[in-house]
């Protein structure tokens, strides 16, 4: 089958390799339909992440999310796999077995897949679960510390959409930082009602109204020092500061040791660490979870460009203004 491994020098090649044959104990066999590239993807063959860090598959092959259809179920797998679409988060569990996501027919565990309803399309979940994940454990870990509510730094992306749809099902307060007004209306017409934008002139003082009203706690940050260092001065006291990706690039986070006597803690958060992702039967009804919002339009993959697997590395290289992703379909 055609497939994209992971070569040397942080590239990548497209090729063939064996087709899964059988589905062992636990695993799927999946007629993969589109994968979403996602940042992850790239930073994994640039190099980032240590050996060891992401679950690797079978003949390297790249690539963590994608959607396509069950055709075989192994042993001790819910029947209510079988024959399904699905959504895929290939990182979820380590596996020896693990076939996917960038190829015609992955074999993963199904801990690894969301099953989907009958009536969507597979294409606008193909980089999904990744961004519905993380919002999901991060709620659960941060009512299990005692938080009230969430401030969203990086709220037009991807993940912060996703927060905004986890808050919205689970009715959590969550206010949501933007860039512009075209940002802000964008989340209003998602159902959003706590928005701040940073070229306000009165940006900081709203946040600090609104976050000591709704006692935002927890900040979702996806940005890093760039706009931290703007608004950490007036987040609430005892607040906690759970860094999961730097969007704003290198700038570094400057604070006065004054800040420290709020109370503030700054810690790295990633799903693979929470009690949701570690425990199987946690990771089961989180699954099962979302795939009963998973309609929710905050959930949608945002397609920017469709690519054949061939052209992997066009694929690797596109850009969109509007957000939207690479997506690759191994059968064109």
């Amino acid at each position: 089958m055609k497939a994209i491994s992971l070569a040397t020098n942080n590239s990548v090649e497209f090729q063939h390799v064996p087709k899964p044959q059988k589905a062992e104990p636990g695993h799927l066999i999946i007629k993969m339909e589109a994968c979403g590239i996602n940042q992850g993807d790239k930073a994994f063959i640039g190099g980032t992440f240590p050996l060891g860090s992401i679950p690797v598959s079978l003949y390297n092959i790249c690539g963590v999310s994608g959607a396509g259809t069950v055709i075989e179920i192994g042993s001790g797998v819910p029947e209510e796999y079988k024959g399904k679409n699905v959504t895929i988060y290939r990182s979820l569990k380590f596996s020896e077995k693990m076939v996917g996501t960038w190829c015609e027919y992955a074999h993963l565990h199904y801990l690894h897949c969301t099953i989907l309803p009958d009536n969507v399309k597979m294409e606008d979940y193909s980089g999904s679960l990744v961004n519905i994940i993380t919002p999901y454990a991060f709620l659960k870990q941060i009512t299990e510390e005692g938080h009230k509510g969430i401030i969203s730094t990086a709220g037009n992306s991807a993940t912060g959409i996703a927060m905004l749809g986890i808050c919205l099902a689970y009715n959590f307060p969550i206010i949501s930082i933007v860039r512009t007004e075209v940002d802000k209306k964008e989340l209003e017409e998602l159902g959003a009602k706590n928005i701040v934008v940073q070229t306000d002139s009165d940006f900081k003082l709203y946040l600090k109204e609104l976050s000591q009203k709704l006692e935002t706690t927890a900040i979702f940050d996806g940005v890093g020092g760039e706009i931290l260092n703007t608004i950490i001065e007036v987040i609430p006291f005892n607040s906690t500061i759970y860094s999961y990706g730097y969007l704003g690039g290198q700038t570094l986070l400057t604070i006065h040791t004054s800040i420290l006597m709020k109370g503030i803690t700054i810690k790295g958060f990633g799903n693979f660490r929470t009690k949701t992702v570690q425990s199987p039967q946690n990771l089961e009804k989180a699954l099962k979870d979302i795939s009963e919002i998973i309609t929710m339009p905050h959930f949608k993959t945002k397609i920017g460009k469709k690519f054949k697997l061939e052209e992997i590395n066009d694929a690797l290289q596109f850009l969109s203004e509007s957000g939207g992703k690479a997506v690759l379909y191994p059968f064109e």
